[in-house]
């Protein structure tokens, strides 16, 4: 997984027109699902070892945040918004859909895993206030442990999710969040047509 700059101004100001959006929702009225995780469990190597790597299923099997795509909240609009942000960043990216579109509160968390069931060329963008979260993920070919702090504002993250059978390239990762923290995610199946998304992103 690696760090690219945004410097698309279109896409900048889309980015900065949802998060200013979602800090003035009245987020008590999302029902947050999964388990808190105090001693951060989870996104640690103590709970990655207790995974059964053959059988794991690909989502995370554990996680304490809501993805904005399933929430059970009508009063606020949502459905109206989750179509806007698709609408906008298919005109700008031609991304069809933003798969996830995560929101982490304090202590919110995302436990390992590794997404075989859904491989793909992606392009994660996250969202923190101050800062204050990470990603984490092993690295493919070493198994090294690798944490990618977050900075405040938007971060994008580019990299691929391989499948089973594809073992050099299955990809173990997982989040962590110390303030309100967003995500939105795509998948995409070609590989050229993500080079030229990225290069979109990256332009000025």
């Amino acid at each position: 997984m690696l760090n690219i700059k945004i410097k698309n101004k279109e896409i900048i100001n889309l980015l900065n027109d949802y998060s200013d959006w979602f800090e003035k929702l009245d987020k008590s009225q999302l029902r947050i699902l999964g388990k808190f995780d105090k001693n951060d469990y989870y996104t640690e190597e103590e709970y990655f070892k207790t995974i059964n790597q053959e059988k794991h299923v690909g989502y995370p099997e554990v996680s304490y945040g809501v993805d904005i795509n399933m929430a059970d909240s009508t009063s606020l609009n949502l459905r109206e918004r989750i179509r806007q942000i698709d609408s906008d960043f298919n005109d700008i990216l031609s991304a069809k859909h933003c798969a996830v579109k995560m929101y982490y509160p304090k202590g919110g968390y995302m436990g390992w895993h590794n997404n075989h069931n859904a491989s793909g060329y992606n392009i994660l963008f996250s969202y923190t206030k101050n800062g204050k979260g990470y990603f984490r993920y092993k690295d493919p070919k070493t198994f090294k442990t690798v944490t990618m702090h977050d900075s405040p504002g938007w971060t994008a993250k580019v990299g691929y999710y391989g499948m089973l059978k594809e073992k050099d390239k299955v990809y173990w990762h997982c989040a962590r969040a110390y303030e309100d923290r967003l995500t939105l995610g795509f998948v995409i199946p070609n590989e050229d047509f993500w080079k030229m998304m990225i290069e979109d992103i990256k332009s000025e």
